[in-house]
């Protein structure tokens, strides 16, 4: 992958979500707080599909209901407040709503995660992911970062 140096990202839940799970569990925790380190410190622009406020605190909500669970419901509930209120720019306009199909049959992706490929393609950012089965759909494509390789970017 080239050196270039990378100002703005699409983020996807599988990283977003690592931002808030307790780290022992979670594989490439480091590269994901690096990530929000850096957007939190004005080096990186994210960007994310408006179902991205719906995903993260669905993932937070599930881990305090499996067992053993991952948080307390108070922990989630802070958690998913400190996550609504992140500046992310997100977007849901129809355009966007659209293209999204056409990548799920190109790819065999689900349709939440062709609109985050979508979003990507369209603003001409690369996608970061840890989401396995997705990335293994779509790796060859130029504008796809997996997140454990998101050092190599810092």
């Amino acid at each position: 992958m080239a050196t270039t140096r990378i100002d703005r990202l699409v983020v996807d839940a599988s990283v977003a979500a690592k931002w808030h799970l307790p780290d022992r569990d979670e594989e490439h925790a480091d590269q994901a707080l690096l990530l929000l380190t850096q957007f939190q410190a004005g080096d990186l622009e994210l960007l994310a599909p408006a179902h991205i406020r719906f995903e993260v605190p669905s993932v937070l909500t599930v881990a305090t209901i499996r067992t053993p669970f991952r948080l307390t419901p108070e922990q989630a509930q802070a958690a998913i407040d400190a996550f609504l209120a992140l500046p992310l720019a997100t977007y849901d306009d129809t355009a966007l709503l659209s293209a999204a199909f056409r990548l799920t049959t190109r790819y065999g992706l689900t349709y939440y995660d062709a609109v985050y490929l979508a979003l990507a393609q369209r603003e001409q950012a690369p996608l970061v992911t840890a989401d396995r089965r997705a990335h293994a759909r779509i790796a060859q494509l130029p504008e796809v970062l997996w997140l454990a390789d998101w050092q190599l970017q810092a």
